[in-house]
């Protein structure tokens, strides 16, 4: 082709060249590659952010380049040199001008294209204007981030928008093969850099703008006015504007088409030629009632989430804008698909296991995605994840952090490390993640991953999503997810002597995560989830992906940063030479730069034996310290058994959970202060404003509202007034302030002084006679005159005046000792009507038909007779805990009442209920269950205004198949929160995001949380963590505090936000709620710490004696790990079995040989059958020594203490752990001036 048809701008002819010479030249192609330059080839000398192409003008001219294009105001002596006798092209803008060169070289394009851009949805809309195209018939493509695919296949691995060459180049041999239409992705690099100028548009279309790519736009304005150029430059005189009044900046884009004179074509709600009328939902699609000049119709929309509405009638407007008709397009939309590399279920496992592979390779985007597949996983949700080398690194511990809270399991691998070292990329990951498996090899990865799916689990495969290369060093290797999950489903299948591997068809199934928003009504999507088949489930992850994550911004990976355009700037880049898009290979994300400076230990292990680790055991640090309380409750079941079965007396075999609670809260008399070390650590530079007046110094008043927050406004769309939550007691209105310092001596002594001394009054009796009688509602017999003081079921220590309820449990029947209940003192004997006939004659009876019933009717009366404020505490562990801590906490601002000890199941919620008084202010409830179901008749009784769920753990499985499917139980107790009511989650639980949808499905319109993860609303901001206390500085829903904690360990810091943010939402005082958390200490036989006199030394002594599961043992272990040890001392960790474990305990035993070598421990004894598995696995020179029986080992263990150890003595209550504490007390016993047992 000649030069003079290529270009119409000035060519500098070349010494001894005339113009006839320059008319007659022929060009044979363009290039901005030098190292590309053919004879003949125009060579455009192109100027990038980190290359000027003139560099390479003489290697061009050398390859035989027969013209060089370069920008005019560049054009000098020194290029002119180098040209030789090369003619010059000076043109005003030289990208442009290649574009335009490269249009007309190539000559040829599909008859109609269409272009669209935006932040997000521009995937999407492509992919769905070409199905729509493809529907009506016509042969068609769409080009962009996942390439190029038309009716012949699909090419993986593309461009947003290719080099101007490139693309022209491609349109040429698409509408050689017979291509008349194509829909086209224009990203802003692109606009903005002219490499779409030149292609023939007939309608542009744009999604939205949210805030990206600031790396390479300067501002906001400066990203929108390189989307514009497109309607400004780009679509010709006779084109459409196809555009969504709502969306943001809208109207700018309208603007443009108006002063150009260009049609418009406009949908949605505020639409004029596709007008939503209305979209109702109907299973997983959305039925849409659609104004048009032809009329009103009724289309079914196969996608669900408003963003998929808009997405769609963008296409619809674009291909009608394109020639095809409305009626067509319309029936195209019923049977669209979402775009490949977007959450695309790639293949299953015989077993069910779903596995997908995503795009996703940021932070918000990795967020967005294991969020929307959380509540499809009825098993486990595994993570393989990676982060690119020589991009930002700062937002590889954000992405770390993400799979370490949302995934269940982490894989650590490599994604496209580049010039990068892949271990330290990975490293950096993992030290945010410090539980995740670490696998280099990303086909590896991907292989253990596959393998370890078992039924219910998901996997999602993370970061490269479409891609068919990965970038290693300076070069691209063939790779694609796609292809190595398929060959690790067939590798497991043959394992399993099952042949067949369910892939994926990929033409019906396929998850869009462009622009993800979140619905407020949920309900039915994961209820159906729960029940459906693996095609239904399917569907039920597509609502839920598409409808998760509102408050979120917009998904950016239509525009990944730059990484999917390295494919063509890569080798200019990394060899020196012209790059065309080198301004866009810089991936400088805004983070945080000191996010994770502080480092989390780095434990994952790239080994053989880390390949076979489930990893069950491996939770974050956090978790784990927080699981310290999952010890069983079997002492629950003990102090029960004191008014119960213990004494072959009348209560119920006790069916509540028998998860221990660790964190129990007893007063600590000889822990007054804090070093001054500690407190001006967390107290500096936050000391409040200097003031005589004690007006200044309050915690939240009795009557504050708690702010609505983003997170929860994404549940409700528009928040439900709260009712005000007050304190019946009278007391002063207190304010919030800048800060609450109780560390400060001066400040924690006015509010002690300030603190109400509750006057020792005459409660009156518990219940009127007559109110008694008429809850109870049975027949009378007996001489009943005196009202009611008290309620028991234990014959043993029942008081006069109290009521006698003869339970019938289990191994004993209550109405066996009513005679003796009676004789005792009780005011009455509440009886079954078939057992009056035995009962001792004489005696005052109330007779009814179930005495379990009649208790559960007295518990409602006394709800309904109460005016006070109600707090319900459930959880897989810390419910005892927690539940004393809200009454040590409750009790400072007004009269409290709670269980005497673990009363959490179908008697012991009732009998909690009946036994309180009219007068109390705060009633604070612990609601335990074995199975599902229990939890709502209980809360329904309670009807609490705050529920804690204070966590959610893989203890105690007999009766679920998932720890999500704990969660769903656990849930049950907000179908009972009053209206206007409060729930208060775990932000740190992995099980979070589940528990806040379901409390959103069952309507509870305030949800808040508590932490260390950021985004908890009562968050830890400075803790010093002591070997027999916590001080912290935390913010609790707006107000900063400063605090003690009488009891060390991670977990009671977190039990504390939970409970001070149960006191804020009740009206309590929060500083008196403070000052009494500084009371707490850790109880026998649950951390109880005993200074011990050995030899003239000392020792100290860890007492978790009382029970023991895997995340106990974990966290006991971390515990001793985290205390100081003097010279010579050693940490020995005595541990017998952790019972109740089944199939697994083998297992379990096991990985705790890993823990022990993190924490250091230098000996260790073992104690039990169980533990063997352990004992054989420890070195030699850790081992103490080995006995079934923890008796055999006392004279061992005493024998090796020394001056400056710490002993823990560790195990479930079957193994008899105690003795040995005691044994050790008895040998060693505390020094005289010592108490801190």
């Amino acid at each position: 082709m000649l030069l003079k048809d290529l270009t119409k701008q000035e060519i500098n002819s070349a010494e001894g060249d005339g113009p006839d010479g320059v008319d007659t030249l022929n060009i044979s192609g363009l290039t901005a590659d030098s190292r590309a330059v053919e004879p003949g080839f125009v060579f455009a000398a192109l100027k990038g952010a980190k290359v000027d192409g003139a560099q390479f003008i003489e290697q061009a001219v050398d390859a035989g380049a027969a013209a060089i294009l370069i920008d005019a105001d560049r054009l000098s002596d020194d290029i002119r040199k180098q040209a030789k006798q090369v003619p010059l092209i000076a043109a005003q803008d030289a990208r442009r001008e290649l574009a335009l060169m490269a249009a007309a070289f190539s000559g040829k394009q599909p008859e109609k294209m269409v272009a669209v851009t935006g932040t997000a949805g521009k995937t999407s809309v492509a992919v769905f204007v070409r199905q729509i195209f493809e529907y009506a018939g016509l042969v068609s493509a769409s080009l962009g981030t996942i390439g190029t695919v038309t009716s012949t296949g699909q090419s993986y691995g593309g461009l947003t928008t290719p080099d101007p060459v490139s693309l022209h180049e491609d349109l040429k041999r698409l509408a050689e093969d017979g291509i008349t239409h194509a829909a086209l992705e224009a990203s802003s690099h692109g606009l903005d850099q002219h490499r779409l100028d030149g292609v023939r548009l007939v309608a542009a279309g744009f999604t939205n703008l949210g805030r990206d790519h600031m790396d390479y736009h300067p501002t906001v304005e400066d990203y929108l006015q390189a989307k514009l150029r497109l309607f400004r430059d780009l679509l010709p005189d006779d084109g459409v504007v196809v555009v969504d009044p709502e969306t943001q900046f809208a109207d700018r884009v309208l603007a443009i088409a108006e002063e150009r004179g260009l049609k418009t074509f406009t949908t949605g709600v505020f639409g004029d030629d596709l007008k939503v009328l209305s979209v109702q939902p109907e299973g997983f699609s959305q039925v849409l009632e659609l104004e048009t000049a032809e009329g009103v119709f009724s289309v079914a929309l196969p996608l669900a989430g408003d963003f998929q509405v808009s997405n769609a009638l963008i296409a619809a407007g674009l291909a009608i804008s394109a020639g095809v008709e409305l009626q067509t397009v319309l029936e195209a939309l019923t049977v669209l698909r979402g775009a490949p590399g977007r959450i695309e279920h790639v293949g299953t496992r015989e077993n069910g296991a779903l596995v997908f592979v995503d795009y996703a390779h940021k932070p918000e985007a990795l967020e967005n995605v294991l969020t929307a597949l959380r509540p499809f996983a009825a098993g486990r949700l595994i993570s393989v994840l990676g982060c690119g080398g020589d991009r930002d690194a700062g937002k590889r511990p954000l992405m770390g952090e993400i799979s370490a809270r949302l995934a269940d399991v982490s894989i650590v691998t490599d994604d496209n490390p580049r010039t990068e070292d892949p271990d330290k990329i990975r490293e950096e990951i993992v030290a945010a993640c410090p539980a995740a498996l670490e696998i280099g090899d990303r086909a590896l990865a991907i292989r253990q991953a596959v393998k370890m799916l078992q039924e219910g689990d998901v996997l999602c495969v993370a970061g490269k999503g479409h891609e068919t290369g990965q970038i290693v060093g300076t070069e691209v290797l063939p790779f694609s997810d796609h292809e190595e999950i398929q060959k690790a489903l067939a590798e497991a299948s043959a394992e399993n002597g099952d042949s067949s591997v369910a892939e994926a068809d990929l033409s019906e199934i396929s998850l869009d995560l462009d622009e993800m928003d979140l619905l407020a009504d949920e309900g039915d999507e994961l209820a159906a989830a729960e029940v459906l088949d693996d095609d239904d489930l399917l569907a039920a992850v597509q609502a839920g992906v598409e409808e998760l994550e509102a408050t979120l911004p917009e998904n950016p990976d239509d525009e990944r940063d730059q990484e999917e355009e390295d494919w063509l700037a890569l080798e200019e880049d990394v060899l020196g030479a012209d790059d065309l898009a080198d301004a866009e290979l810089a991936d400088v994300e805004s983070h945080d730069p000191d996010f994770g400076k502080d480092g989390f230990p780095n434990v994952a292990e790239d080994t053989p034996d880390a390949l076979e680790d489930e990893l069950l055991g491996d939770l974050a640090a956090i978790e784990a310290e927080a699981e310290a309380e999952a010890e069983a409750e079997a002492e629950a079941e003990a102090e029960e058994k004191v008014e119960a079965d213990a004494d072959a007396e009348s209560a119920p075999a006790p069916e509540e959970e028998t998860n221990a609670d660790a964190d129990a809260f007893l007063a600590d008399e000889g822990l007054e202060e804090v070093a001054p070390k500690v407190a001006e650590d967390v107290s500096q530079s936050t000391q409040p404003d200097e003031q005589d007046s004690t007006e200044a110094l309050g915690g939240l008043p009795a009557s504050e509202e708690p702010v609505e927050t983003a997170e929860t406004a994404a549940f409700e769309g528009k928040t439900e007034e709260k009712p005000k939550l007050k304190s019946a007691i009278d007391k002063p209105e207190w304010t919030i302030v800048p800060h609450i310092n109780l560390l400060d001596p001066d400040i924690k002594s006015e509010y002690e002084r300030q603190m109400i001394e509750l006057p020792e009054i005459d409660r009156g009796p518990l219940w009127l006679l007559n109110d008694f009688l008429e809850a109870v509602d049975g027949d009378v017999y007996g001489d009943l005159s005196d009202d009611v003081t008290g309620i028991s079921i234990d014959s043993r220590v029942i008081q006069p005046g109290e009521a006698f309820f003869a339970i019938k449990g289990e191994n004993f029947d209550g109405h066996a000792f009513a005679g003796t209940a009676v004789e005792a003192g009780a005011a009455v004997a509440v009886v079954a009507r078939d057992k009056l006939a035995e009962l001792p004659e004489g005696g005052r009876y109330v007779a009814v038909d179930d005495v379990l019933q009649a208790l559960e009717r007295l518990g409602v009366a006394a709800r309904a007779r109460s005016k006070a404020r109600i707090i319900a505490v459930t959880g897989s562990v810390g419910k005892t805990g927690t539940k004393e801590a809200l009454r040590l906490c409750l009790s400072k601002s007004g009269i409290t009442h709670a269980p005497v000890a673990s009363f959490n199941n179908h008697w012991g919620v009732p009998l909690t209920l009946a036994r309180m008084h009219a007068d109390t202010e705060f009633g604070i409830f612990e609601i335990g269950m074995n199975h599902r179901g229990e939890i709502t008749p209980l809360v329904k009784m309670v009807r609490p205004h705050v529920a804690i769920v204070t966590t959610v753990e893989p203890v105690h499985l007999e009766a679920f198949n998932s720890v999500e499917d704990i969660a769903r139980a656990k849930a049950e107790i907000f179908s009972g929160i009053e209206k206007g009511g409060v729930a208060i989650l775990n932000r740190d639980n992995r099980q979070y995001d589940l528990l806040r949808y379901l409390a959103a499905v069952a309507g509870v319109r305030n949800i808040v949380s508590f932490g260390m993860r950021p985004g908890a609303q009562s968050i830890a901001k400075k803790v010093a963590a002591n070997p027999d206390c916590s001080c912290l500085n935390a913010n609790i829903l707006g107000q900063e505090i400063s605090y003690k904690i009488g009891a060390p360990g991670a977990h009671h810091v977190i039990n504390s936000l939970g409970v001070l943010t149960g006191v804020m939402e009740l009206g309590a005082n929060l500083a008196f709620a403070g000052l009494a958390l500084a009371e707490m200490s850790a109880p026998k036989g649950r951390g109880a710490q005993t200074v011990l006199d050995v030899n003239g030394g000392t020792a100290l002594l860890v007492d978790e004696s009382y029970n023991a599961n895997p995340a106990s043992m974990r966290a006991a272990i971390e515990l001793v790990a985290g205390l100081p040890v003097a010279k010579n001392g050693r940490r020995i960790a005595v541990l017998g079995d952790m019972l109740e474990l089944g199939a697994d305990s083998d297992k379990l035993h096991a990985d705790l040989a890993r823990e022990l070598e993190r924490a250091k421990i230098d000996v260790v004894y073992c104690v039990g059958t169980h533990m063997k598995v352990l004992w054989d696995l420890l070195p030699a020179q850790t081992r103490g020594a080995y006995s079934e029986t923890s008796d055999k080992l006392e004279k061992d263990l005493l024998s090796e203490v020394r001056p400056n150890d710490i002993v823990m003595v560790k195990g479930s209550l079957g193994t008899c752990m105690g003795p040995l504490v005691d044994a050790l007390k008895k040998r060693f016993p505390e020094p005289a001036a010592t108490g801190k047992s």
